[in-house]
């Protein structure tokens, strides 16, 4: 019974803690099972917001992208606008040299008294430069063709050699009157090769015309033919000795307008981005190699089967001719008029009163202006500008005309380099631009430019012009010339024309005693050659310089005269006569009273 209340009571005692156990075993696995539900929950929720973030990075960066598409799209479309803005700019400026060279004799031909008197040079004039603006159209024309894919190209097969030799025998009577050596050679006597003779011909007439026309007297043009069977290709070379290309032209060349110096193959830049785009067409390659005064190769490679096998019987294909008018287009700025007097001619041995300096870069344009002016002035005449200032400063004209194009990358300016030297910066420029921008007129008589004319230009308002600034100069030297010249006739010069002035009167005040002193030692005093002095005193003086110093002596003498008392033969040495005899002469031919008589009366004033 003991035993029995014990057992129960142990049990009583075990029971509560069983359960307190189990009680804690539940909440731990219920905090675990809560816990884990909240890290679930806590994980989904930060999958969740890491997906988003991601999403939103996403498309962050995809808004990021299309805003750089846009900007690279507006960057394009803006390149392509300004492109063509250039390119149309450019094409209308090349229209106005040959639109000058048909107006200019027009209106002379109109304003001609006797209309039946009519230059055979003036209508050739006429006829070749319709003949530049024909072509000019005809390749902006097929270029449009070739940029919205309607040039389509009509292959057959046919002998590229025999294709040669009649583009040559065009060029055959061009090259002789240059005596140029025109040659072909060919690896086969007979090259079949799929392509279009009519588009083609644009490629071989633009590379021979262009190769006649900047090759020298009695050079070599060679067009190469070579039929490459291993790799199933024509190669087509034509080559010159002429000047040749740097290496930064030869990376521009088929860039329309690119404009590079005098005696390179640029121009319009039309004709060989043509060739090239005619060649592509065509599957083919076209490269240049070019080195400076060595000459000029065009290398073109064909495919010589354009996806076609050669037929053993080709069909005949459609008639080939040359006509002259076709010709013509291509030789018109290459040859002028047998009448025409070359442009390395000698200037002409007369010398007029007065001289001008011509400088343009179109050879007709220059020769037409020279001609016209040659009757009135001594002509000088350049078609650079590099030599334009040579000569500027060699002969010191009387009036400059040049011609410039604002697409010339030349680092030769003209007007400021002739307006900032003193030997030079009394000249007045007038400007034949072949563009009227507004901007660049501004800036040509900012640096000191005395006319600007737009091409094409009127010849009467030109020749005007030259008649009024070269009037303009002769007030200036009156003035200069009066004994009352001062600080109002120097108020009227330029700056570089005043610091000449000045240093050249010093030159003469700190001499005037030396009777030895001549044109020579002023010269050599100012670092100048004897032709410039005497060029730019005579602009600017309107006498000699001996009888500038002459003047200026007698000037002196008459001071002091007047406020020194020294004797005759003290004033015959201070002024730089050799003897008081030769001093009473001069003083006496000028003031018409001996030096003793003029001392006297001014004692007798006094």
């Amino acid at each position: 019974m003991q035993a029995d209340k014990k057992t129960n009571s142990v049990s009583l005692v075990e029971k509560p803690m069983h359960t307190v156990h189990q009680d804690s075993l539940n909440f731990l696995v219920t905090a675990l099972a809560l816990a884990i539900i909240f890290a679930f929950i806590a994980c989904y929720l930060l999958y969740q917001n890491r997906r988003k973030s991601n999403q939103l990075e996403l498309k962050n960066k995809e808004a990021l992208r299309q805003q750089e598409e846009l900007v690279a799209l507006s960057t394009a479309t803006q390149a392509t606008a300004e492109a063509k803005f250039s390119f149309f700019t450019h094409i209308s400026n090349a229209f106005r040299v040959p639109l000058t060279l048909i107006l200019l004799p027009l209106d002379e031909m109109l304003e001609n008294k006797n209309p039946s008197h009519t230059s055979k040079h003036q209508l050739n004039l006429i006829h070749r430069n319709v003949q530049r603006l024909l072509l000019m159209v005809n390749q902006l024309t097929d270029f449009r063709k070739i940029e919205y894919d309607k040039m389509k190209i009509d292959l057959t097969p046919q002998d590229f050699v025999a294709f040669s030799k009649d583009i040559i025998s065009s060029f055959k009577a061009l090259a002789l009157r240059k005596n140029i050596d025109l040659k072909l050679s060919s690896s086969d006597k007979e090259i079949m090769i799929w392509f279009d003779k009519n588009m083609f011909d644009k490629v071989m007439f633009n590379l021979l015309s262009n190769a006649i026309k900047f090759s020298p007297e009695h050079g070599k043009i060679q067009i190469g033919l070579k039929n490459n069977q291993a790799d199933q290709i024509l190669e087509i070379s034509v080559s010159d000795n002429g000047n040749g290309m740097t290496e930064e032209e030869v990376k521009h060349v088929f860039e329309l307008f690119y404009q590079a110096d005098k005696g390179s193959f640029f121009g319009s830049g039309l004709g060989l981005s043509l060739s090239k785009e005619i060649t592509e067409l065509h599957h083919g390659t076209i490269n240049i190699q070019s080195k400076k005064q060595e000459g000029t190769t065009f290398l073109i490679k064909l495919p010589l089967k354009q996806g076609y096998s050669i037929p053993e019987k080709p069909k005949n294909a459609p008639d080939f001719t040359i006509s002259a008018a076709h010709l013509n287009q291509y030789t018109a700025g290459i040859l002028q008029d047998s009448s025409v007097t070359s442009l390395n001619d000698e200037q002409d041995s007369y010398l007029n009163e007065e001289s001008l300096l011509i400088i343009e870069e179109n050879e007709e344009l220059l020769e037409y202006l020279k001609s016209s002016f040659k009757g009135e002035y001594e002509v000088f005449t350049t078609t650079n500008n590099a030599q334009g200032l040579k000569l500027a400063v060699e002969m010191i004209p009387d009036l400059i005309i040049t011609g410039i194009t604002l697409t010339e990358k030349s680092t030769v300016q003209i007007t400021p380099t002739l307006k900032n030297d003193e030997r030079t910066s009394h000249i007045p420029i007038i400007i034949l631009a072949a563009n009227g921008n507004e901007e660049h007129k501004i800036n040509e008589i900012k640096q000191m430019a005395d006319l600007y004319l737009t091409k094409p230009f009127n010849f009467n308002l030109l020749k005007e012009s030259v008649k009024n600034l070269l009037w303009n100069r002769k007030l200036l030297k009156r003035k200069f010339r009066s004994d009352q010249s001062s600080e109002s006739n120097m108020a009227m010069l330029s700056k570089s024309d005043k610091k000449f002035m000045n240093d050249f009167t010093s030159v003469i005040e700190e001499n005037i005693a030396n009777d030895k002193f001549n044109v020579d030692d002023v010269a050599n005093a100012l670092g100048i050659s004897r032709i410039q002095l005497y060029r730019k005193t005579k602009v600017l003086l309107d006498c000699t310089i001996n009888d500038y110093i002459l003047n200026r002596r007698l000037k002196k003498a008459k001071y002091l005269l007047i406020n020194e008392d020294l004797s005759i033969s003290e004033i015959t040495y201070q002024v730089g006569f050799s003897s008081p005899t030769y001093f009473s002469t001069v003083f006496k031919s000028k003031y018409n009273c001996t030096p003793s008589s003029y001392k006297k009366q001014i004692a007798v004033n006094t």
